[in-house]
């Protein structure tokens, strides 16, 4: 069966991966000029399969409005949104959620396995070392500590470090014990990380070369051809393509291609930031992946870049570099760490995270019979590429009934 896969993302890349290797033609179809782009570019690097705690929660809330305050209040596209994120706030279904994002993290974490295994030549500076999430307050690694309980019931793997076994782990970190704002970490030892866009064009190499997969690089989708019952054609700049089935892989960049043919994926860009800071013997740089949830900030370290990548602008798909957010990054990086490579050289970027109000992505059948979903995966798109391509993989023999 032909397939048409909307977005060279790693979540296109991915799914067309699994379903070129279940004997599908496939064709991949992205505006830019390679793989990997867009939000796979230069992300956070992480592989946090225990990250499982959902945006949709007490201290997020306090985190949005804090920055809708300091930045200025958005369009009405973001507050109906907002509404039925806020659904999602109660503990018992902010539970529930985090039950199915472990479900799909853990999933997602065996695919990526079983790929290593399959393909020999897959390249992305993969390292299964663990994640530490580390403090600065005590009332919030209370907090964090008991939270544990409850991901640890599900299946995640922590160890509570006091500031001593924090300096162990990073020694980069002794910035804050000097100062006294260390109170200590939990460690996620079966996190892992890699370099996203690594990842995503050796996957592009394997799927071409291996299984056949076709790449339209610097083809601009215009629309999409429906008959009210199926998906008939996707129109580009180029000439119209057809296929069998057709698979949406592009986060929130074409959302409006979706509301053209009234599907609502419920989905709202939260802009996120990133440093790519140079390293070496010279400038050295913190080795060990980590995340700092109190400014939500994560951090990785692939080759000789040291990746810092966090903050939340929430302005739609507004495609503009806004300082704020950078030296947010930079002035938390020096205020962390003895050591962070040359900040003097580093290279900026910013991508637009698909965000869900409940953070589960959609990865399901549409209205339309031949249009599948594999979106929405909010700052997790990385976590759950492999999980989510495969499940789209195996729900299309069930499901498809194209006539």
């Amino acid at each position: 069966m032909k397939v048409i896969v909307l977005g060279a993302g790693v979540i296109g890349v991915a799914s067309a991966y699994f379903l070129a290797r279940a004997g599908h033609q496939v064709v991949v179809i992205d505006k830019n000029p390679d793989a990997g782009m867009g939000c796979s570019y230069a992300n956070g690097g992480q592989l946090s399969y225990s990250h499982i705690e959902t945006w949709a929660n007490k201290s997020s809330l306090l985190w949005i409005v804090s920055r809708l305050i300091t930045l200025g209040f958005p369009k009405k596209d973001f507050w109906r949104w907002f509404f039925e994120f806020s659904k999602n706030f109660p503990s018992q279904k902010s539970h529930t959620n985090s039950k199915k994002l472990f479900e799909i993290a853990n999933y997602s974490k065996q695919a990526l396995k079983e790929l290593l295994s399959n393909e020999s030549t897959l390249r992305f500076n993969h390292k299964s070392e663990g994640i530490l999430h580390f403090y600065r307050h005590q009332k919030n690694f209370n907090e964090a500590i008991k939270k544990t309980e409850f991901f640890d019931s599900l299946g995640c793997r922590s160890q509570i470090f006091n500031a001593q076994d924090c300096i162990k782990k990073e020694p980069a970190l002794v910035k804050l014990l000097d100062e006294k704002k260390l109170a200590g970490g939990i460690f996620y030892g079966d996190d892992e990380s890699g370099d996203c866009h690594l990842f995503t064009k050796s996957m592009e190499k394997i799927c071409r070369e291996k299984y056949g997969v076709v790449f339209e690089y610097n083809t601009e989708i215009r629309n999409i051809f429906t008959n009210h019952k199926k998906i008939t054609g996707i129109n580009t700049d180029k000439e119209v393509f057809t296929a069998n089935l057709y698979i949406y892989a592009l986060g929130a960049e074409g959302i409006s291609l979706l509301s053209g043919i009234k599907v609502d994926p419920e989905i709202y860009p939260l802009k996120g930031y990133s440093l790519s800071i140079p390293c070496d013997d010279e400038f050295i740089a913190p080795k060990t992946t980590m995340t700092d949830p109190e400014n939500r900030v994560v951090y990785s370290h692939s080759s000789n870049i040291f990746r810092v990548s966090g903050s939340v602008e929430i302005c739609g798909l507004k495609n503009n570099m806004d300082k704020k957010h950078i030296n947010f990054l930079k002035n938390t990086v020096r205020s962390t760490f003895s050591d962070f490579g040359n900040l003097n050289k580093m290279d900026e970027w910013f991508g637009f995270r698909p965000f869900r109000p409940d953070s589960i992505p959609l990865i399901n059948q549409t209205k339309y019979e031949n249009l599948f979903l594999n979106t929405g995966h909010g700052s997790l798109g990385w976590t759950l590429a492999a999980g989510s391509a495969k499940i789209l993989a195996d729900l299309i023999p069930n499901n498809l009934k194209v006539s």
